[in-house]
């Protein structure tokens, strides 16, 4: 018995009709008119319902779990008439309405659950009988006017018995008017009281369940491996080492470095500082390239592919390139370019270089004749870097989507990545509010992290010419909650005079996450996109750090410097 959804539509534009949906096919179903939702309703008939508006999600197990989210919809998303917040566990037999006088559609599973509860009844009229051991009212007299031409009672006159009736309606109303008073501030204070315990205990809880949940499929995993290349020759670069031996003047060869690799890094003074000495050759596979594999995060800012990703991401040789050496040698030079003093290094003193920026290169085997000093021109490119793969994955999938590197920062760690994919993508919410953002204000951050342990899906190839199996990752994003710690700026103003060398970044108290989440998305607490997930330190204090979205979205266009 194959476990499937059932959804019989009640109203709306496929009212009479039913559709099936097979578990082993769906983690998740998403409602909305936008042609990318697994259901589709009509976008001219179905006005009330958002292009994204609500999702039922599927947890597997021995009793399957079905949880509806609502999608942040304009006209809210309802389960019996009641509007919902966040999520909520659906029953069979539940009826979900999008919007008010919305679509309804009855939601089913099959097989059911071995009990199902009866649906709550929904009461219409405040009947003191419902409350246990209430005590019922006494009625209320009521003091009747007597017949056109009936005898009165002696004293009582027309006008006093109409009087009297006047009185006794007029003190009726009050007296309803205090039971509905006393009623109506008895469930204030419960209101009240209970908003005051959610959001001192559940709120904080809740509102990064619900905006994990709403963003989570618009979160990806990047996979990528880099180069770097000589545009002169078109050959890809290493890194020029020498054999970690020495002659000494007895004629016997010793280690340069003890018990160092068998070949160490070369270094070339200059005036800019320790450069490493690239070329174009790969000295019998002694020299290693310069490049290197990672994997990172990001996140869908518009409908037809283009995502936000950190630079060190999406384009690792404009970054600080980590030299995978514990120690090198540095070399001087004289004019005919034969050594003239070797001094061995430690990692510690390797310098803070960036790929791109690259100045010293040989053409092929290391001599005078092909030695290069690189000026970084102003226009054009000497050395350029290149991305072997960029691919991009969707939460919880295991195809990977090849990206094409689109946009690079000049000023800070941002990139964007395009892919090409026919189906319209949801997109997430920026909200630039660098100019107002405080120290304390809540942050949530999705992403990747490579210290996460990671889920592995084997794959069964269906291809006759390509038989057997395949093991992928499945990324499954991870949540992390904290607050802005800090705001640095990278300047105060011009009267001041100040500035920060580590740029604009937000300081985060966010600790549970680290190196694979770079390029992850900073979501306030209504679930909106203010800053990019960069980067962190390591140590006994960790703190993270966040670039604001207001550069990503200056990336996305154009702007003026002058």
């Amino acid at each position: 018995m194959e476990p499937k959804i059932i959804l019989r539509y009640r109203s709306g534009s496929k009212q009479g009709q039913v559709e099936e949906f097979p578990l082993k096919n769906f983690r998740s179903l998403t409602l909305g008119r936008d042609v990318a939702c697994e259901i589709t309703l009509d976008a001219d008939r179905d006005d009330l319902v958002s292009r994204m508006h609500c999702k039922i999600e599927i947890q597997l197990g021995p009793a399957p779990v079905y949880r509806l989210v609502d999608l942040d919809s304009r006209n809210g998303t309802f389960v019996a008439r009641q509007r919902i917040q966040g999520e909520v566990t659906l029953s069979p037999g539940d009826v979900i309405q999008l919007g008010p006088g919305g679509p309804e559609i009855e939601f089913d599973a099959h097989p059911r659950p071995a009990a199902v509860p009866k649906a709550t009844r929904l009461a219409t009229e405040f009947n003191p009988a419902m409350i246990p051991n209430a005590p019922v009212p006494a009625p209320v007299a009521e003091v009747v006017a007597p017949p056109p031409g009936a005898m009165s009672s002696p004293g009582l006159g027309k006008a006093t018995v109409e009087r009297l009736i006047a009185d006794s309606h007029r003190k009726s109303r009050v007296w309803q008017f205090v039971a509905i008073g006393i009623l109506l501030l008895a469930v204030t204070g419960v209101g009240v009281f209970a908003l005051v315990q959610h959001n001192l205990f559940g709120g904080a809880a809740e509102m990064a369940t619900s905006i994990a949940a709403r963003n989570t499929d618009s979160v990806v995993f990047f996979e990528v491996g880099w180069k770097i290349v000589d545009i002169e020759s078109g050959r890809q670069l290493y890194h020029v080492a020498m054999p970690n031996k020495v002659t000494d003047e007895s004629g016997e060869e010793r280690q340069l470095v003890p018990s160092a690799p068998a070949y160490l890094p070369i270094f070339i003074p200059t005036s800019a500082g320790l450069e490493p000495m690239l070329s174009t050759d790969d000295g019998g596979g002694n020299y290693r390239a310069v490049g290197g594999s990672h994997s990172g995060s990001g996140f869908v800012v518009s409908k037809d592919g283009f995502l936000l990703t950190n630079r060190h991401v999406a384009a690792a040789w404009q970054t600080q390139y980590q030299f995978p050496h514990p120690v090198g040698v540095a070399l001087e030079l004289d004019g005919e370019m034969n050594v003239s003093k070797l001094t061995p290094i430690g990692a510690n003193n390797f310098p803070a270089w960036i790929p791109a920026d690259a100045k010293v290169v040989t053409s092929g085997a290391f001599g005078s004749g092909n030695f290069r000093i690189i000026q970084k021109a102003i226009s054009g490119k000497t050395i350029e870097g290149r991305n072997d793969y960029l691919d991009v994955t969707f939460a919880r999938n295991r195809v990977r989507i090849p990206g094409k590197l689109a946009r690079v920062s000049d000023q800070i760690d941002v990139a964007m990545v395009k892919i090409d994919i026919p189906r319209s993508l949801a997109t997430l919410e920026l909200f630039d509010n660098y100019d107002r953002i405080n120290s304390g204000d809540e942050v949530l951050v999705l992403g990747y992290p490579a210290a996460s342990p990671i889920v592995v899906g084997a794959v069964l190839s269906q291809d006759g010419l390509r038989r057997g199996s395949e093991a992928k990752v499945i990324p499954d994003p991870t949540l992390s909650v904290g607050n802005i710690g800090r705001v640095i700026r990278g300047s105060t103003g011009s009267n001041e005079g100040t500035f920060s060398l580590f740029g604009d970044v937000y300081q985060l108290t966010v600790n549970s996450t680290g190196p694979g989440n770079s390029g992850g998305p900073v979501f306030d607490k209504r679930g909106r996109v203010i800053g990019i997930f960069t980067s962190g330190t390591t140590g006994d204090t960790k703190i993270t750090f966040a670039v604001p979205i207001r550069y990503g979205i200056e990336l996305m266009g154009t702007h003026r410097v002058m």
